[in-house]
């Protein structure tokens, strides 16, 4: 994402005996400790789910271009409500790490058109990778990233293809060609000549 830009993240909490977590809240922790943001968990569980409770956050990128790692915090407002029939259990607060990755506002377009090398035809749902960007093709073999001016390293690859290079320098639009061999085995007369 870019400097500054307003992003949301689902956070869940899920209690290993399947308690109801009424009252407990997450929050979210930039790299420094500061508070970025805080929530109390729904009081249903998430869609298709017995007890994975959730709530979600509305947060601002850093200011900052790389990756940042923050953290998720579940704090036990005291014990949950466990089994009908059961005690109150004490909860101990979960923190899990996240990353946030800032990029520079893209300027230009890289249009990468995947072909079968051999038949000439679109290779749907290869992967294009110019770090840390990365996309698939769709049925046309046509995929889309929007990259900052610089050097750049494209790597494309697809189940049963070597995978395609291409180093360059963005300056504006592109599209490059990428022509992908398949990576056949080895055969009996490959091993023996």
């Amino acid at each position: 994402m870019e400097y500054g830009e307003k992003f949301s993240v689902k956070l869940g909490v899920k209690c290993a005996a399947e308690c109801r977590p009424e009252g407990w809240t997450v929050e979210v922790r930039d790299q420094n400790g500061k508070e970025q943001a805080s929530a109390t968990l729904h009081d249903e569980p998430w869609p298709g789910t017995s007890a994975l409770y959730y709530a979600e956050v509305e947060l601002s990128a850093p200011d900052k271009e790389g990756l940042h790692i923050w953290e998720a915090k579940a704090l036990a407002d005291g014990p949950a409500d466990g089994l009908a029939d059961g005690p109150d259990i004490p909860h101990a607060e979960a923190v899990a790490p996240f990353s946030v990755r800032v990029v520079p506002t893209p300027e230009c377009l890289l249009t990468v058109v995947a072909i079968d090398m051999e038949s000439q035809t679109p290779v749907e749902g290869a992967k294009v990778s110019v770090h840390p960007y990365k996309t698939f093709t769709d049925e046309r073999g046509v995929a889309e990233v929007r990259l900052p001016k610089g050097e750049y390293r494209l790597f494309v690859s697809g189940k049963k293809y070597f995978p395609f290079r291409s180093d360059g320098e963005m300056k504006a639009d592109v599209t490059i060609r990428a022509e992908l061999a398949v990576d056949r085995e080895l055969s009996d007369a490959d091993i023996w000549s």
